[in-house]
């Protein structure tokens, strides 16, 4: 009695993990034809710079800080493209034992931080000039969208992170 019950169990949690392994091969291959998250981030933040530069040519009171604000978020956008790329290159298998690519979702919170950061300078720019009220109201338009930007960079770390593995505990502890 106690042997068939061993076995069925083991049978269970061994289909469970087939399955798993499955689903996670062929969502990783259904991915492959789709559009990359960093390509599209990295295309969202260019449209936010080149507002952010006209913005820039037709004030120069304030141009300066935000021609500088916005060089160093399209630097960035580029890092972080090949950061999410990298995390969701991993493949299936590798993601079900051990998890998702815990340094590359590393780094992407560090450059979702270097946002945050840009942001502020922004809202400084914005609160501390004397602009006319178009160009108030544009900059407030750009913060906006660069605040949409690093939300979605912001989701897409947590679903990353949230994805099931068996050994990810593991390691995350050694990390």
């Amino acid at each position: 009695m106690k042997k068939n019950l061993y076995f069925s169990l083991i049978s269970v949690v061994l289909l469970l993990v087939l399955s798993s392994v499955v689903y996670a091969e062929v969502s990783t291959s259904s991915e492959v034809g789709k559009s990359k998250n960093g390509d599209r981030h990295r295309s969202e933040v260019s449209k936010v710079v080149q507002e952010l530069n006209g913005i820039a040519d037709r004030d120069t009171s304030i141009g300066n800080e935000i021609r500088v604000v916005a060089q160093e978020q399209k630097d960035l956008a580029e890092k972080v493209k090949d950061q999410m790329n990298a995390v969701e290159t991993r493949g299936g298998f590798k993601t079900f034992l051990i998890g998702a690519d815990y340094k590359n979702l590393g780094v992407l919170r560090s450059e979702i931080v270097t946002t945050e950061n840009h942001l502020s300078r922004l809202n400084k720019v914005f609160l501390a000039s004397s602009t006319t009220r178009t160009t108030r109201i544009d900059v407030e338009k750009q913060i906006k969208e660069l605040s949409g930007v690093k939300t979605k960079a912001e989701a897409f770390v947590k679903s990353m992170e949230g994805k099931f593995s068996l050994f990810g505990w593991l390691v995350r502890m050694f990390q």
